[in-house]
């Protein structure tokens, strides 16, 4: 009985694998028809209030102000150059606080997420640029007193290590994974929109990953604290 108890079980859990993969086939399949029949005309942020993220993003706040005399890493210019086709606005600035810590702080804003244009996975372009990926993690991060599905990792690169924290957002949800960006695209698709998305990038030179993203959480929440609230809630999903 032992045996054949334990064939049915593997039989049966097999066809719940094959069912969720039929699933997800399905529901991407559905998104890329969508793109190709139900093609978007207008885009969401046409019906939005649109933001500076220069003027937006305040410069000090908290025990936290700009420090202009560290520059994050530039990308490569062959990643400039798809940076520039998918993103509208790119803010990239070093912060300082009083006791001495900084983090670098990346926003960018694209007004068209499409199947052609979508922001990228960190640690793809990461790993572009020559780094090496490590401790990489999908788990929810508390910013800004939400809950935000976000993405955590350690990138290497000679003697720099980078720790990163960053999410992504679609219209007016955190989406996480492949099949999330999917369905929030077909969602708008059938509405007749093209969604527009922010990506979120907070990163610190340190090996220390428990340390930094501990400090990521605590710059995030108390920048977002410190922006306009509606953007706020294009930061972190609708609220």
């Amino acid at each position: 009985p032992g045996p054949i108890a334990a064939g049915i079980a593997e039989a049966m859990n097999g066809h719940r694998s094959v069912r969720r993969a039929a699933i997800v086939a399905g529901l991407c399949g559905a998104a890329l028809l969508a793109s190709v029949v139900a093609v978007p005309t207008r885009k969401l942020s046409d019906t939005r209030v649109a933001f500076d993220l220069e003027s937006a993003v305040p410069r000090q706040f908290s025990t936290w102000k700009v420090d202009a005399s560290v520059v994050p890493l530039p990308p490569s210019p062959d990643q400039q150059a798809v940076l520039n086709q998918i993103y509208d606005q790119i803010l990239s600035r070093t912060y300082v606080d009083e006791a001495g810590r900084r983090v670098m702080l990346s926003i960018t804003y694209g007004s068209k997420q499409n199947q052609q244009l979508r922001a990228h996975r960190q640690e793809v372009c990461y790993s572009a640029q020559g780094f090496r990926i490590s401790g990489l993690e999908r788990l929810p991060l508390q910013v800004g007193g939400q809950t935000v599905s976000g993405t955590r990792m350690l990138a290497t690169q000679g003697r720099r290590a980078e720790t990163v924290t960053y999410w992504f957002t679609m219209g007016d949800q955190v989406v996480l994974t492949y099949v999330e960006r999917e369905m929030a695209q077909l969602r708008y698709a059938m509405s007749g929109y093209i969604p527009d998305g922010y990506l979120v990038r907070v990163s610190s030179l340190s090996a220390d990953v428990e340390a930094s993203h501990e400090l990521h959480q605590t710059f995030a929440t108390e920048l977002l604290s410190h922006v306009p609230p509606e953007l706020k809630r294009r930061l972190v999903g609708g609220l």
